[in-house]
């Protein structure tokens, strides 16, 4: 029953997100690593996928992602809405790596005691134009973000703020600051949340972004330096676009 009510409700978000649909759109990232929220994800030669459907306030689509040894795997579902200034998404994340200690082999299971995915919502307001001030609020809603007990959600959050601290258009360049603070709304007895060992700044992250251009064709390249102070660790990305439309 739980199973056909969700299979509804996504029909009927994808549907509405499919009739003010007006563009397709698509990216493949290489990267050396995989980063989120004062995570590494993954390491090594990583590829990154998106496809989407963008209309005028409502979109959908996938994402994933993974590595060439096949070590890492995720695919992921998404719905958004975005106006001037908020966006609003939930995403529905589900990592398949072969060596996840969860459950990784069941992709309908929605059992949130059972369930090796979890849902994300994520929220994003940029002040205004002449302050490009971005504050973001992210919960994960459902799934494998539990007590060991496996009896009750943690409802890990992370809220962030990223500022353009430079940027030239004719250069192409930009670059961005960035620092987020993680915990959890009910640690059901327990210090850690989703992304660290105890509440704190997970992470400080310093993004510069370059566009070059090869024989007429667009090259976008990134480096992003990311540390975190609650894990004592820090992280150098590379990526490069290597298509988009």
């Amino acid at each position: 029953m739980i199973k056909t009510k969700i299979l509804i409700i996504s029909s009927i978000i994808i549907g509405t997100s499919l009739s003010f649909a007006q563009q397709l759109h698509s990216a493949l990232q290489l990267r050396n690593s995989h980063l989120w929220r004062g995570l590494e994800v993954s390491s090594g030669l990583i590829y990154t996928g998106d496809l989407h459907l963008d209309g005028k306030n409502f979109y959908g689509g996938f994402w994933t992602g993974g590595n060439v040894d096949g070590s890492y795997k995720e695919f992921n579902n998404y719905i958004g809405y975005k106006n001037k200034h908020l966006t609003v998404e939930l995403w529905d994340i589900y990592n398949f790596s072969p060596a996840a200690t969860y459950n990784n082999k069941e992709f309908f299971n929605y059992n949130a005691s059972e369930t090796g995915r979890f849902w994300d919502l994520r929220s994003y307001y940029t002040i205004s134009g002449k302050l490009p001030l971005t504050l973001s609020f992210n919960t994960i809603v459902f799934g494998r973000d539990r007590n060991k007990e496996n009896t009750e959600n943690k409802y890990s959050s992370f809220a962030s703020a990223e500022y353009p601290v430079y940027k030239n258009e004719e250069e192409n360049l930009e670059v961005r600051a960035r620092a987020g603070y993680g915990f959890a709304f009910n640690h059901a007895g327990e210090a850690s949340n989703f992304f660290a060992k105890k509440d704190g700044i997970t992470e400080v992250s310093l993004i510069v972004s370059k566009s070059f251009t090869i024989a007429g064709y667009k090259l976008p390249i990134g480096i992003w330096g990311m540390w975190n102070p609650v894990g004592n660790n820090a992280y150098l990305q590379f990526s490069v676009q290597a298509f988009s439309f």
